[in-house]
Parts: C-alpha cells; structure tokens; sequence
C-alpha cells in the first residue's frame, strides 16, 4: 500500500481522528454502508436515520436494520461488524458491544502485548475476543467461528459442553490393544462405541472456541459442530456485501504489522 491510499485509509477506518471531537463527543462507531432501511435509537429510545455516509454513532446507542435491510460499521477501535437483516447491535459505555437480536458478522484485529480482549454480549453468552472473524446469530442462539479463537463465557451456571467424539482416533488407540480378527476387532468396537457414547460432555463456567467451529445453545446445554458448508455460506454472504472494506481493513493490518 503506498504512503497516499494508507493514509487515506487511516482517515476512513481509524478511531476518525478528525470529525470526533466536532461532531460527537462520545462517538464510538461508524456506519459507512447501509441497504434498506437502517436507523439509530438513543438510550431515551429516539430514533434516527443515516442521512449521509461517515454516519456516527455514540455510545449507549443502538443500531438496527430492519427486513431486507444491512449495515456495515467500523469501530473506533479497529473493529468491523456487518448487520443483517432484522438485527440490532447496541454499543456500550463500557466498551463492550451488545447484540439484541438477530445475526452480525464480525472482524477484530489481533491484540498485541497487555490489550484486554474485547467482548460482545448476548442473552446467553459473554464472548471474549482476541483478534477472530465470527458469526453470532441471537435469533437462534449460535456462534460460528470461522478465524482465530473466542472465549465463551456463561451469565450464570456452568455450561454442559457436548462435543462429538473423534471415533476414528478412539479406533486406531483401541485396535492396538488387541490382535483379535479384523471383523471381530469392528464387531467389539461397535459394543465399545455403545458404552462410551458419541459424544464427550464436560461442565464448565467458560470454555474456549477453536476455529471453524460452531456452538449452538439451548438453556445451559452447549453443542459444538464442524463449521459446514452453509455456515461457509454466510460467511462469504457477510464478506460480499462488505468486501471494499475488508479488503482495506486487512491491507491496513497487514502495512501495521510490516512497521512493527
């Protein structure tokens, strides 16, 4: 990237340097595109809607979209999400983000020395962040995670985690204790299976999410999955409507990390 389109990037995806202390004291974000209809509702529950690109939003305000509808906000922190239809994403004095409803894609940055991860909080989860692309889809209470990790955090009693067990390695461990026939061998691995079960279930507070993984919740019941193709789907769904600026977004991490 050369010095121009960086610096001029810098103007557009960084904590907007020069338009925050003239135009909103506590902004925190940015709806740089929208689709439809998109507005932002204050804490007193008044609305208001984008007339212009570079909109701002402040803390303790909520953004939402309605049917048919998106939106794509950069955070003054370095953060990207993109919100579907019928979503609302709440930003936070804490710092953190709330998500009401709905699904939202979202980017964060890699966390470099003693950075506290960020968070973002559902009706049934705390989620730690520390540099990952994901997926949270409220309405039906799933993660997905396509990039780096996230550190699932329960609001109240341990989460019951069930996760599928790996029988295929359960098989090669168990073959090489014993020299029985072969169609024997698969006959007792069968009865083997049985009496473990097919899944492994622990009981934690929080727990960790790999990459390309995805967790769906039912009360405290945790079920993790392989990210398959339809979640692939809406991933690269999220990634088109939002791609001039993703593109940017990692060209810019990328020249960052170069003068590191």
């Amino acid at each position: 990237m050369n010095s121009i389109k960086l610096a001029s990037f810098l103007f557009v995806l960084s904590p907007f340097f020069f338009q925050s202390t003239l135009l909103a004291e506590n902004f925190r974000a940015r709806i740089v595109k929208v689709q439809g209809h998109v507005y932002v509702m204050n804490a007193e529950g008044e609305k208001r809607e984008p007339q212009k690109m570079q909109f701002l939003v402040n803390s303790d305000e909520t953004v939402v979209t309605d049917k048919n509808s998106k939106a794509v906000l950069q955070f003054d922190d370095g953060a990207m999400s993109v919100l579907d239809e019928a979503s609302s994403l709440r930003v936070e004095k804490s710092g953190w983000l709330s998500q009401l409803g709905g699904r939202v894609y979202y980017i964060f940055r890699k966390l470099s020395g003693k950075k506290k991860p960020k968070k973002v909080r559902t009706k049934f989860a705390t989620i730690g962040i520390r540099g990952t692309t994901f997926i949270i889809d409220e309405t039906n209470q799933k993660v997905a995670l396509q990039e780096g990790k996230l550190n699932i955090e329960s609001l109240g009693d341990d989460y019951e985690i069930h996760k599928p067990v790996n029988t295929a390695d359960d098989f090669a461990a168990f073959k090489k204790r014993t020299e029985k026939h072969q169609q024997a061998l698969n006959n007792e691995f069968s009865d083997y299976k049985k009496s473990i079960g097919k899944e492994f279930i622990e009981y934690k507070k929080s727990f960790d999410l790999e990459a390309n993984k995805v967790i769906s919740f039912n009360g405290n019941r945790v079920n993790e999955s392989d990210l398959n193709e339809d979640w692939e789907s809406s991933f690269d769904r999220f990634a088109d409507f939002s791609k001039d600026y993703i593109n940017a977004y990692k060209e810019l991490d990328s020249s960052v990390d170069t003068l590191k």
